[in-house]
């Protein structure tokens, strides 16, 4: 993400956080606003039938596969140049980002085939690992804050419609919807706050995140966003 903002700046770039944040949350407060007539353990599928017909059935379970293929993709290229770039570092390799890709979708794919138990697990071991690190990075970067980064806008065209994609699907919750009103037995107004609350989170995190990365480094030598890779 922060590559993908270095070319509008911190001040679009938080217009856009809180822009797509506001809208994600909106749509699913709307899809809960439909789960108070129906039972709290429907599935997105029965829901769109039930209310828009075999079309809108098609149509909703499109936009979900479109949005869920979206987030898996973001991750996977991420995670994976992620980790041939690591991986070449530390052992002195030469894999190239495809190869770190395959690594990375044989070893998620291997934890999710084993069990729902392990897979838990692993969330919560990476959730808790992510929250250290970025704790970290933000105690070493926030010192080398200057407002002058901060301030500049370096927006070229189109780069703010690239950057949209992006932070799009860091608000990307709502298949989880369904299991989130099944889990807390359809109480609206426990699942109004969890919904706004915990979409909200993330925000701040993104923001000091953006912070901390753009107002640090100077984002004018950056190569255009068609030339790095967004991660």
């Amino acid at each position: 993400m922060p590559l993908a903002a270095a070319g509008v700046g911190f001040t679009v770039t938080l217009g856009l956080l809180f822009t797509l944040w506001a809208l994600m949350c909106y749509t699913a407060l709307l899809l809960l606003e439909v789960y108070q007539h129906v039972p709290a353990d429907m599935g997105l599928g029965s829901l769109a039938a039930r209310y828009l017909g075999r079309y809108g059935q098609w149509v909703t379970g499109f936009c979900m596969l479109f949005l869920l293929y979206a987030l898996t993709a973001a991750y996977i290229s991420g995670a994976g140049e992620l980790l041939a770039s690591s991986l070449n570092q530390w052992l002195d390799w030469q894999l190239p980002p495809a190869a770190g890709v395959l690594i990375f979708t044989l070893l998620g794919g291997a934890v999710v085939c084993i069990g729902t138990a392990l897979v838990d697990l692993f969330n919560r071991f990476l959730f808790s690992a992510k929250i250290v690190f970025l704790v970290i990075m933000l105690a070493l970067l926030m010192p080398h804050i200057h407002q002058v980064n901060l301030l500049t806008l370096p927006v070229e065209q189109g780069l703010a419609l690239s950057a949209i994609p992006v932070i799009f699907t860091s608000f990307g919750f709502h298949g989880s919807v369904p299991s989130i009103v099944s889990y807390l037995g359809g109480d609206i107004r426990k699942l109004r706050r969890v919904f706004i609350i915990g979409s909200f989170i993330p925000l701040v995190a993104y923001i000091f995140w953006q912070l901390a990365t753009l107002g640090s480094i100077d984002a004018r030598p950056l190569p255009p966003c068609w030339q790095i890779t967004l991660v």
